[in-house]
């Protein structure tokens, strides 16, 4: 578990900096499952000092890990291909864009030979993170942080990867 949690905390400061203290107690959660995951997902409401009213109080780790074990295959290919410094740049070239729908159009644009599992790894995990009720920019930026982070160090995200993919 201790790269589970390793990992979950890298992902956390790189995604959700704000997030990063409850990182190991998310991925513990997330990882036994049951009640203790199915509660990760459940939206609070609560009295939030300084702001008006009621609040709803909604953690984003949750979805990033689900996120993650929905897209460990794409994520496999991406992580285990032989392009990562052409995917780097690639990531960099498009997310320069500030505008969603040039991102949308830099990403649709780049050849399939070998930036398939690129391609691959980026819809499906935004795709995951908006069809749990994120909004799209902030999917897509979200998804952006975490293959930076990935990049990063590609064999211990291998490794990560690989552990999710068995725990869940």
């Amino acid at each position: 578990m201790s790269v589970v949690n390793e990992w979950t905390k890298k992902i956390a400061e790189a995604a959700v900096p704000e997030e990063i203290d409850l990182a190991p107690s998310i991925a513990h959660a997330f990882f036994s499952g049951g009640k203790e995951r199915k509660q990760l997902f459940q939206r609070e409401k609560k009295n939030v000092q300084g702001a008006f009213g009621i609040a709803e109080i909604t953690l984003i780790l949750p979805f990033i890990l689900q996120a993650l074990v929905y897209s460990a295959t794409a994520l496999s290919t991406f992580i285990s291909s032989t392009e990562l410094n052409s995917f780097l740049t690639a990531l960099n070239t498009t997310f320069s864009f500030r505008d969603l729908s040039k991102r949308k159009q830099k990403v649709a644009s780049l050849p399939d030979n070998p930036f398939l599992p690129l391609k691959n790894v980026l819809l499906t995990i935004s795709g995951e993170l908006h069809a749990m009720g994120l909004p799209e920019e902030e999917s897509d930026l979200i998804t952006f942080r975490i293959l930076m982070k990935l990049l990063e160090d590609s064999a211990g995200a291998s490794q990560f990867i690989q552990k999710i993919a068995k725990e869940t």
